[in-house]
Parts: structure tokens; sequence; C-alpha cells
């Protein structure tokens, strides 16, 4: 009886730590299953960038699709698209695969987690072992901003980054203002990003070819508009 008991605590004190870490990750997830960004260059609208998630029994997949093009007098003169499927268990990467095409050169990244950690191809970096506990450079996890290293999911690389936490602020996005912490990275990363309070990506902020690139979130979902709007 003494042994059963011990298990039941060994397995409810699992529970407890698996219940931690995912709770996080869901909580980042908006209601509509849904992030959707309008991106800007200089003012000028280049395209989007949007998230999907589904939850699917214990697995969390995250669906992220990126378009992106720049015109000059009408003409396009740069374009990009990303896809990347991720699948998340337990708090978790157990896989990702991403196709990227940027301006005509293709990347391609595989990862699978395995006993030995996750196991990650790429077009660019070859074939190596990553630590089991990695997240990536999709940003929609705001525990990103707790680490020094993620997967970079276009070139299969880890990045290094130092993330300095700028406080609270109004960020403008397409349904108003929100109130999001600000984090500035550098690094190998070199971007501003925020996140609202109930912890969903809201904003990002970076330079491309010596323009500005702006991320404006649209729309704005019900439970984050709660969470506290002003600023």
């Amino acid at each position: 009886m003494k042994q059963a008991a011990s298990g039941v605590r060994r397995w409810g004190g699992l529970a407890l730590m698996l219940t931690l870490v995912v709770a996080p990750v869901f909580a980042a997830i908006p209601q509509d299953k849904a992030l959707d960004f309008q991106v800007l260059r200089g003012g000028d609208e280049i395209g989007t960038h949007s998230l999907r998630f589904e939850e699917r029994g214990e697995e969390l997949h995250v669906f992220v699709e990126i378009e992106l093009e720049v015109r000059l007098a009408f003409i396009p003169v740069y374009s990009y698209s990303h896809r990347n499927h991720e699948i998340w268990r337990g708090g978790k990467l157990v896989s990702l695969s991403s196709e990227t095409d940027d301006d005509g050169t293709q990347y391609q990244v595989e990862a699978q987690a395995s006993d030995d950690g996750l196991q990650v191809t790429s077009s660019q970096e070859g074939a190596f072992t990553a630590p089991a506990d990695m997240l990536t450079t999709s940003y929609w996890n705001p525990d990103a901003m707790a680490r020094e290293r993620l997967l970079d999911t276009q070139f299969g690389r880890i990045v290094e980054l130092q993330v300095d936490e700028q406080g609270r602020e109004g960020l403008e996005t397409r349904d108003g203002s929100v109130e999001a912490t600000h984090y500035s990275v550098s690094g190998d990363l070199n971007l501003d990003i925020w996140y609202d309070q109930a912890g969903q990506w809201s904003g990002l902020e970076f330079e491309a070819r010596g323009k500005p690139v702006r991320y404006l979130r649209a729309p704005l979902s019900a439970d984050a508009a709660a969470g506290g709007n002003g600023a």
C-alpha cells in the first residue's frame, strides 16, 4: 500500500510539472486559434504573417505562413515565402518541417524528437542534434524570451541571443492600442517584439535593407482585448 501511495505521489508530481509547462504555452494561443499580422516596410504594406493553432489530443499543431513582396514603381523587386508546421507535446517540440523561398533561394528544415534530443536536418546547416527542450524562432511562445538559444526555422541553425525586457507600454494594432510587454533582442537576431497581457504575440519590428519593418496585429482576439486595452 505504501508503494502504491508513493507511485500516486510521483505521478501526481509529474502531472503538476506538465501542467506548469503546458499551461503558459496554451495561454499564448488566442481563443480563435489564429494570429494574423500585416507587415509594413517603411510604412508600405508588403504582405502578411499568419499562424494557425490546432489541438489534436495531446499535441499542439502550429502552422505558420508568411507571404511578402516588395515593389518599386509597381514592379516586384523582392519576394519571400515561408511555410512551417510545428508539432508540440508536453511543451516540447517533437516535429518541425519548413520550406522557405527567399527571393528565389530555397531552404528546407526538418526536425524530429528522439531519445538523444532534437534531430535537425537543414539544406543550409546539414544535420545535427539540438537540445530536446529547444524553442523556435516562430515567436508565438513568449517563453522564448527567457532563452539564450533558439532554433531558426528558416535556416535550421541554432541562434544565440540576448533579451532585454523594456517593460509594458501601449502597442498599436489594427484594433487600437493594447498594453504589451516590450523585449529588445540582440545577438544573432536583432529585433523588438511585444507580447500582450495574455502572453500572446502582438508586434514585431526590425530593419531590412535599410528600412524598418513593422508587424501590426489584426484582428485582435477577444481574450487579448479583455486583458487590457489602453495607453
